[in-house]
């Protein structure tokens, strides 16, 4: 017999899959359904870093770690927010002489 704590595991990995599909499925949806590319853009860069989250909390299990530990990833995505915003004069600007 599994043990509560066994259970619960499984649980949990099949609730963080079940919710990985679903947004997989979002996206795959989302391109079928012929959105303009900007809405698509948003709508597959919002559901890739749910799934981010998701697999960060859960597999890596940073959902039970210390606030330390979460530095670890967040200094990452902190200076990737830095280099977009640095960029994006330049992105702004190349768009607008597109047009």
């Amino acid at each position: 017999m599994k043990n509560q704590k066994s259970i619960s595991n499984i649980r949990t990995y099949g609730f963080t899959f079940a919710w990985l599909a679903a947004l997989t499925l979002l996206e795959i949806g989302a391109v079928y359904l012929g959105l303009q590319h900007h809405a698509l853009v948003i709508l597959i860069v919002g559901t890739a870093l749910g799934k981010a989250l998701l697999i960060a909390l859960f597999f890596m299990h940073l959902k039970f770690e210390n606030r330390l530990v979460w530095l670890l990833p967040g200094i990452p995505v902190v200076f990737a927010v830095f280099f977009i915003l640095m960029v994006f004069p330049d992105i702004a600007s190349h768009l607008q002489a597109s047009f």
